[in-house]
């Protein structure tokens, strides 16, 4: 009886231990970092496209990428001149995203990108650029 017992008992916790666990953010630098990596996935598309329009080029590399500026906004109305178009009504938020890249392209340029979405749609575009090229 002892032996089916201590039976169970093994092999219910090697399946335990051996099951695939997700692994959660204990330390707020890690969730952090974490948060910075799901939206840096979510911005690729919109960072690839806009580094073509910046270099002429249908390839685009970079070596890293980090976000330096989050700043969120909310839509005002003003009288005369209508208000901003964003996915709701006016009152919405939006964000503006800076975006530092390292090592683009040939001549290994850092660029930060100027990313916004106050479209309708509210998908990112970008708004400016600036390059720092490698001396």
């Amino acid at each position: 009886m002892k032996f089916k017992l201590f039976l169970c008992l093994f092999v219910l916790t090697c399946m335990l231990l051996s099951s695939p666990t997700p692994t959660f953010a204990t330390r707020p630098e890690a969730r952090e970092k974490q948060l910075e990596e799901a939206l840096l996935q979510q911005l690729h598309s919109v960072i690839v496209a806009s580094l073509k329009t910046i270099y002429s080029t249908e390839f685009a590399t970079y070596s890293c990428e980090r976000i330096s500026s989050i700043n969120e906004l909310i839509t005002q109305k003003i009288k005369d001149e209508g208000s901003i178009r964003v996915d709701a009504i006016h009152g919405a938020k939006y964000f503006e995203i800076s975006v530092s890249l390292c090592s683009v392209g040939v001549k290994k340029d850092d660029v930060e990108l100027y990313l916004k979405n106050d479209s309708p749609t509210a998908d990112y575009y970008m708004v400016g650029y600036r390059i720092a090229p490698k001396d």
